[in-house]
């Protein structure tokens, strides 16, 4: 019998009146909108065909007009600006999206990308002194800097003027920067909290545009919907609107640098989706930076760059750097598996050190074990004196509210409820391991230690036909706080089972009813051929196959149990 991979959580009946209201849809769509909390037509299309917030620009992030009035004395007085991001593929569109900005509008920009293995993330002291002898006046951050106090003051002492955009939880105590954009500080007003780091950077570059007419924020917003799904921030609201058009962006094709990295990624002649960035654009952007120094700056360089030729070459550089990203991680991934599994029964929150972990990785082996065993899990690179580690963790066990609890015994933190990362002495690690164990004993006593599958609707196979794919289609852009829509269909049976993919870790197979068959695909489930029931309930996703330029109904299957 094979392992079950989820707690399947079945939908709730759609009450009549309800029905009634959406009758324009499918009742499947009625059933997948009503298990997202829409329960009206009015509501169905605010939520399918977002607006433009009504409280922008009347309500903005607050310093946003100081920060504008320092980046408009800089350039009138021909200071040097750097721009200084995250290796991530926030923290690299946000980069971007600054630096092409501010060189629209005549400043000199420095855009400044630290290297994870050496640096590690946000601001360093060494960094900015470097770029204080290049000349450097104005430091703008993106997605980084709420926490970094010490480095703040020093590059004050250097006489630089620091602006901070960040998204990330703010500390008890502020850095001393001249102005601090980021919807999460306690007195800012702006009400979308859950903007991404790249999202708090249009919002400057939104606000200046007001002062500088020929700076124009919408032609940035691919980058930003590159930068906000792949934060993993959730899709309602502003952010879903961003995301949308920022779709519609890069579908008219005018940014060379996106086009060369959709073509190495084999998404050509077809419209691009939230998912095809979550699954294809963002590990690609985030994987040179996994990878050494030499290699972190190839997605910056891309992303600045619009000649043909050359945003090729970064491309099918990014594209060997993420070959060689999949390959390490998998030799991780099944290296920090059997240090966790010399511990049985599992602790509450699993933590891996060791002096070859890569820092690179260490993120992605962290978020492997976190999905496959539904806890919170560190992996960490140990050092000769600190190690640097990073957390991935469920939505039940709160990473940077926990690692708050300590700060004491950080070197440096930072982070947000699902992801963080920080770097400590070697001696505090126990302490460290004790202290995270016992909070999530507490806090994880009753959660089931199989993640959760929310179903949309209960379908058999006749209802999956191109009409309903049209209508998924509308759900656009998917993703956290607006999952692709899960689908169950009961009584299966498997024909033609075969296990694919460069590693075989993939299971291809037809599925039948007895009377209708549809193709399926399950990423990662290649090992479930060895033990499928004879009968089965299938969990899915409904998408399309683009093959040799033809269009097929497929099912990306999520889970099965036996009928």
């Amino acid at each position: 019998m094979p392992h079950q991979r989820f707690l399947w959580r079945y939908p709730t009946s759609v009450p009549e009146d309800v029905q009634n209201d959406l009758d324009t849809f499918s009742p499947a769509i009625q059933s997948v909108l009503y298990q997202r909390g829409i329960n009206t037509l009015e509501d169905a299309l605010s939520f399918l065909l977002p607006k433009a917030p009504g409280w922008y620009p009347k309500i903005n992030l607050l310093h946003v007009e100081k920060a504008c009035q320092l980046i408009l004395d800089s350039i009138q007085d021909k200071e040097v600006i750097a721009v200084y991001g995250d290796y991530d593929a926030d923290g690299i569109t946000s980069t971007a999206l600054v630096t092409l900005a501010l060189r629209e509008i005549g400043a000199v920009v420095i855009p400044y990308i630290p290297d994870r293995q050496n640096e590690g993330y946000g601001l360093n002291t060494a960094a900015i002194k470097s770029l204080s002898e290049q000349g450097t006046s104005l430091l703008i951050t993106v997605d980084n800097g709420i926490r970094s106090l010490e480095e703040v003051a020093c590059a004050n002492s250097h006489e630089m003027k620091v602006i901070i955009t960040d998204h990330h939880t703010p500390g008890n105590e502020l850095p001393p920067a001249a102005a601090l954009l980021n919807p999460k500080l306690p007195d800012d007003p702006y009400p979308n909290k859950n903007l991404a780091g790249v999202g708090v950077a249009y919002k400057l570059i939104c606000a200046l545009s007001k002062r500088v007419s020929h700076l124009n924020p919408d032609d940035y917003l691919d980058l930003v919907a590159i930068g906000t799904v792949a934060d993993i921030v959730p899709l309602k609201g502003e952010n879903r609107y961003l995301v949308r058009r920022g779709l519609s962006k890069i579908k008219i094709k005018n940014r060379q640098s996106i086009q060369s990295l959709l073509s190495v990624s084999g998404i050509v002649n077809r419209t691009i989706t939230a998912s095809d960035i979550s699954y294809q654009i963002a590990p690609r952007l985030n994987s040179s930076g996994r990878l050494d120094s030499e290699s972190a700056l190839t997605p910056l360089n891309l992303l600045l760059n619009s000649d043909l030729d050359e945003c090729s070459n970064y491309a099918q550089i990014i594209e060997i750097h993420n070959d060689k990203r999949k390959s390490l991680s998998r030799k991780l991934e099944t290296k920090v598996e059997k240090f966790i599994l010399d511990e049985i029964p599992l602790p509450p929150l699993l933590m891996v050190f060791s002096p070859d972990i890569s820092i690179g990785l260490a993120g992605i082996a962290a978020g492997f074990l976190s999905r496959k065993y539904n806890l919170p899990a560190i992996v960490g690179q140990t050092g000769d004196d600190t190690s640097t580690a990073s957390c991935r963790s469920i939505p039940d066990f709160n990473i940077i509210k926990a690692l708050d609890s300590c700060q004491e015994l950080f070197v440096h933190y930072g982070g947000h409820a699902l992801a963080a990362g920080f770097t400590i002495e070697n001696d505090k690690i126990p302490q460290l391991k004790e202290f995270l164990v016992d909070q999530a004993s507490v806090l994880l006593k009753d959660s089931n230690r199989l993640p959760t599958l929310e179903i949309d609707a209960e379908l058999s196979l006749k209802d999956l036909d191109r009409s309903l794919y049209a209508e998924i289609e509308k759900l656009e852009p998917t993703g956290a706080g607006n999952s692709l829509p899960v689908f169950v269909t009961n009584n299966l049976k498997a024909i033609k089972p075969k296990r694919v993919g460069k590693n075989s870790n993939h299971l291809k197979m037809v599925v039948s009813d007895g009377n209708i068959s549809m193709d399926t695909i399950g990423f990662g489930l290649g090992d479930l051929i060895f033990d499928l029931p004879s009968e089965f309930d299938l969990a899915y996703h409904l998408t399309i196959n683009y093959y040799l330029g033809t269009k097929t109904l497929q099912l990306q299957v999520l889970d099965l149990v036996p009928s």
